[in-house]
């Protein structure tokens, strides 16, 4: 049977530290290793497709995206400009705009 203590003794921690060296290069030379061994096994079976086909017109289209969202954002402001003027131009003139209408009606 244990007898209480008063005093606690602090434990010690144990630590079973392994340091594991991380090689990048290395790591991405094995990757490259193994896809083009994986893609000689696949031409000697007849099982291989090329990868570029569908890697060109993936960037292709991602580049055109691009493109055209900044046509896009600059033919919003011009428009914004232009209608926004225009407005103004109403706000600013509607005597010129109330006599075209009784010009109209007129008519």
């Amino acid at each position: 049977m244990k007898l209480p203590r008063f005093i606690r003794l602090p434990e010690y921690n144990k630590f079973e530290y392994k340091p594991i060296y991380y090689n990048e290069r290395k790591e991405a030379l094995e990757q490259k290793i193994k896809k083009y061994k994986d893609q000689k096994e696949a031409v000697e079976k007849g099982d291989y497709k090329p990868e570029f086909k569908g890697k060109f017109k993936s960037s292709y289209r991602r580049e055109i995206t691009k493109k055209q969202k900044k046509a896009a954002n600059l033919r919003f402001l011009i428009l914004l400009v232009f209608f926004g003027s225009v407005a103004y131009l109403i706000l600013q003139k509607t005597e010129v705009i109330s006599y075209m209408f009784d010009v109209l009606l007129s008519g």
